[in-house]
């Protein structure tokens, strides 16, 4: 038993080096070209700085639109399941995710672009080219992640507490928000995160929607385009800083909302 439980763990452990080494083998490619590029002053481009605050900034604004409206439809789906139709509504709701990020930034050009039939009503706005339209396809691209996360997170109390809610005279939404929304808060903001995350590398999408003005993704095709790898290096290295930043903190609030969870099992 235990000469077959440790070819087991070889096996595990051979595997998991070899795809992380898959992972991790790409990020060399700074390395190669770093010695070709200045780093600290590239990164003082104004293009380089005006894309990355712009990528931060429209992702914490679609993030907090998929708060205000991705919450209710991943509580819809958790707390509504076995009406006919939730099914397919759900279908709908992950479409965004499964869609390549081209075709979903050309269904948003065409359902919003100026020869769309709703947009010829409104000629005086345009949603292309402009940061609005950024907010739109990163919200459009990761709202599945929002939704995904506040249906889990709904689901994974006991809806009792919400009945015991209503017998002592709360509202529905007075239920919501200070039973519902607590217990869940958890897997909200890892949500969140995620949504977070997902926005700020968005590429395809607002590429086919809003091109300008450059988000980091965008820069960093365009740095390539322009001048090959070694002069998008400055915007990669930036583009993986913040990833980093972003997803340690993911990693420390799961990490702490795990032992949290264990803490209370026992």
């Amino acid at each position: 038993m235990d000469v077959k439980n440790h070819g087991f763990n070889l096996a595990v452990m051979g595997l998991s080096l070899v795809t992380v080494s898959y992972l991790v083998f790409p990020l060399t490619a700074i390395f190669i070209f770093i010695a070709s590029t200045s780093i600290p002053s590239s990164l003082g481009r104004p293009e380089i700085i005006n894309a990355f605050l712009l990528s931060a900034s429209t992702a914490t604004v679609s993030t907090t639109l998929l708060l205000v409206f991705g919450i209710p439809v991943g509580y819809l789906l958790a707390r509504f399941r076995h009406i006919p139709g939730v099914s397919i509504l759900r279908l709908l709701v992950f479409l965004p995710l499964v869609l390549p990020p081209l075709a979903s930034g050309a269904l948003l050009l065409g359902a919003l672009g100026p020869i769309s039939p709703i947009m010829r009503m409104f000629p005086m706005i345009d949603l292309t080219q402009s940061v609005t339209g950024i907010i739109i396809a990163q919200t459009y691209v990761a709202s599945p992640f929002m939704i995904f996360a506040a249906e889990i997170a709904f689901e994974s109390y006991d809806e009792s507490l919400e009945r015991v809610s209503r017998l002592l005279g709360k509202s529905r939404f007075q239920t919501f928000v200070h039973v519902s929304i607590p217990l869940a808060k958890n897997g909200i903001i890892i949500g969140s995160i995620m949504s977070w995350v997902r926005a700020v590398g968005e590429l395809g999408a607002t590429m086919m929607l809003a091109y300008n003005p450059h988000t980091i993704s965008i820069q960093i095709f365009e740095d390539n385009a322009i001048g090959g790898l070694a002069r998008a290096i400055p915007d990669i290295f930036l583009s993986i800083i913040l990833s980093i930043t972003a997803l340690t903190i993911f990693w420390l609030y799961s990490a702490k909302f795990t032992k949290g969870s264990f803490a209370m099992m026992k």
